[in-house]
């Protein structure tokens, strides 16, 4: 349901993943996953190689954190991140370029599956694998399935649906095999026999590649059995979790309900990628694709960067060359749900996916009007929720009345904004709406189970 259809400006999808050279000094947050940051387990003045553990999870819900350079430790020190928040980094001077041994570094693609999920699962976990689609939630967490829960679709997230973002897309094409291979070691970590690529149907050359690559694995194992490509409808947000299952499965997840209550275990394609490079390669993740772009660096200055976790955006920057002068502001992510950039010196996570540059016209506010009751808001909901409503009870703190409208499922897509010709801040109102109610709900958790304790 819902949905819009902004202009794809894919301006970078020719651009192929080039690595960007090693900076001086990285910066490694510990907080760069859902759950509870990591705990650093060196000290300053430690030695470190590319890939060695640097910080261990800090609850179930955490990860490992490797070494993304070989160096010094130079600080465990607060620092700001993208938005201006404090976070710990682990600072480390980039000396040379020195790998953990067991790590293989060849490009020799290896298409043998072992059979111990177990121990495969093991290996995602110990290698800080997370969700690299935005959510970085740990990926040993989700393919460890609760007591009578089943997964029958494993979906991997090709969709890469906001506009200007192209990384998903070039690493489809350039190690489509590698994350062929992966998807099937989750396949078979999970247990489930069918696993769906959910590809947009603006990408025709991903498409055609991942099937020749499902179609060329089939033919050497029976363990690529049951890989399939969906080509899916260009849409935003197709790629939001709930929405990918709905195309591909034909099923809804209800309100306050997980994929794996349909049967759905969503992966995305880097992460699938890392699963692989984890398995195959004990490689953790110290590295991840991130693309530049925006209309105001014209088309020499689009990029796809490989980049070492913990780089700072001003030294990839540098490289793109720098900040554009018509940019009035920069995001982390895409346009429609990615993040604004306060500081330009943060270091990059796991999840930082993109860096995109826009002008003063594409990001000033339209003058608001009235509300003219026209419902396109409600109709471009893929939630299926009325944000009409949830504004009016939004300006007046109806927490109660939100709660029941459901404003704790809204997935902050922007779907809402970008369709209202009134120009309502319709997401900002519903965005603080939603926390308010999300802190009621968490406070109310804690009560009844500290109740039932007693």
């Amino acid at each position: 349901m819902g949905g819009v259809h902004p202009d794809d400006k894919k301006i970078s999808r020719n651009c192929k993943l080039e690595a960007l050279p090693l900076p001086p000094m990285v910066y490694i947050s510990v907080s760069q996953h859902i759950g509870a940051p990591a705990k650093p387990i060196v000290a300053v003045g430690d030695k470190v190689k590319v890939g060695q553990p640097i910080a261990e999870p800090g609850g179930f819900v955490s990860a490992y954190i490797h070494s993304s350079v070989s160096g010094t430790v130079k600080s465990i020190a607060p620092g700001l991140d993208m938005q201006g928040n404090k976070q710990t980094y682990i600072g480390i001077q980039v000396e040379g370029d020195e790998w953990e041994e067991n790590i293989d570094r060849s490009d020799t693609l290896v298409t043998d599956i072992p059979d111990d999920g177990k121990a495969m699962l093991e290996k995602v976990r110990l290698a800080g694998c997370v969700g690299l689609g935005g959510a970085t939630f740990p990926a040993h967490v989700k393919f460890s399935l609760a007591p009578g829960k089943k997964c029958e679709c494993l979906i991997i997230n090709g969709c890469e649906c906001e506009p200007y973002l192209t990384s998903d897309f070039r690493t489809l094409l350039e190690k489509g095999e590698q994350v062929v291979i992966g998807a099937a070691i989750e396949k078979q970590i999970l247990g489930v026999d069918k696993c769906v690529f959910g590809i947009e149907d603006n990408k025709p050359e991903a498409i055609a590649h991942i099937a020749e690559v499902i179609e060329k694995l089939r033919k050497l194992s029976p363990k690529y059995e049951g890989i399939s490509v969906m080509p899916l409808m260009k849409k935003y947000p197709e790629g939001g979790e709930k929405q990918l299952i709905d195309a591909v499965m034909h099923r809804q997840v209800k309100s306050g309900g997980l994929p794996i209550d349909v049967g759905a275990v969503v992966s995305n394609v880097c992460t699938a990628l890392s699963v692989y490079e984890a398995v195959q390669k004990n490689k953790p993740v110290i590295d991840n694709s991130v693309t530049v772009t925006g209309d105001c660096l014209g088309e020499d200055n689009q990029h796809n960067f490989v980049v070492r976790v913990g780089t700072p955006l001003s030294f990839i920057i540098d490289h793109a060359g720098g900040v554009p002068q018509t940019a009035s502001k920069a995001i982390a992510g895409g346009p429609m749900m990615g993040r604004p950039i306060s500081n330009l010196d943060a270091p990059t996570v796991k999840g930082t996916g993109a860096i995109l540059f826009l002008t003063r016209e594409q990001t000033a506010r339209r003058p608001q009007g009235n509300c003219i009751r026209c419902g396109r808001c409600a109709s471009a909901c893929p939630m299926g929720l009325e944000p009409f409503l949830l504004y009016r009870l939004g300006t007046h703190d109806m927490l109660d009345e939100l709660e029941k409208n459901a404003v704790q499922d809204c997935i902050g897509c922007g779907c809402c904004l970008y369709s209202c010709p009134a120009n309502i801040p319709l997401l900002d109102v519903i965005n603080q709406a939603k926390a308010a109610v999300m802190g009621v709900m968490k406070a109310r958790r804690a009560a009844t189970k500290a109740a039932q304790t007693k």
